[in-house]
């Protein structure tokens, strides 16, 4: 086995510091009731967000939902993957599909990843949308996988 370069060493103490602060913040959230509170609204937030196709409710709850994070953050509680507080299967918010429209005229034949990026989202996040909107025939698919590239019919 190879030995590790100073460089090496140094990458994984920081990701281990970055590991014992995410489980600090955990410990925070489960210990404070009223952080508790807030990172459960902010999760049924981010459901209603998921799920509501209404611009004005939309934008209602986005409001919602970073004043809470702003208060989570006040209090040290990152939100995300690996941050602690608000756990995530995905990357939080699907995009609206209007944006997602437009953003496929005016850039033809994107993977789903710079879609994804463009929108502050993953992919796993960004895929029911498309799906939707391919089902609709809004958008035409082409390729498997990684490789897939949408473009605006």
């Amino acid at each position: 086995m190879p030995r590790r370069t100073a460089e090496q060493r140094i990458a994984e103490l920081q990701a281990e510091i970055e590991r014992i602060k995410a489980r600090e913040a955990e410990q925070k959230v489960k210990k404070d009731p009223a952080l508790h509170h807030i990172s459960g609204a902010v999760r049924a937030l981010d459901k209603a967000l998921k799920e509501s196709e209404d611009k004005a409710t939309r934008a209602a709850l986005s409001e919602a939902r970073a004043t809470l994070a702003a208060c989570l953050a006040l209090n040290g509680v990152k939100l995300g993957g690996g941050g602690g507080g608000v756990r995530r299967r995905s990357g939080g918010v699907a995009p609206d599909p209007d944006g997602v429209l437009a953003f496929r005229s005016k850039h033809p034949g994107s993977l789903g990843e710079a879609i994804a990026a463009e929108f502050g989202t993953d992919t796993a996040t960004l895929r029911p949308v498309l799906h939707r909107l391919r089902d609709e025939e809004k958008i035409k698919v082409q390729g498997k996988a990684r490789e897939t590239s949408y473009s605006a019919r």
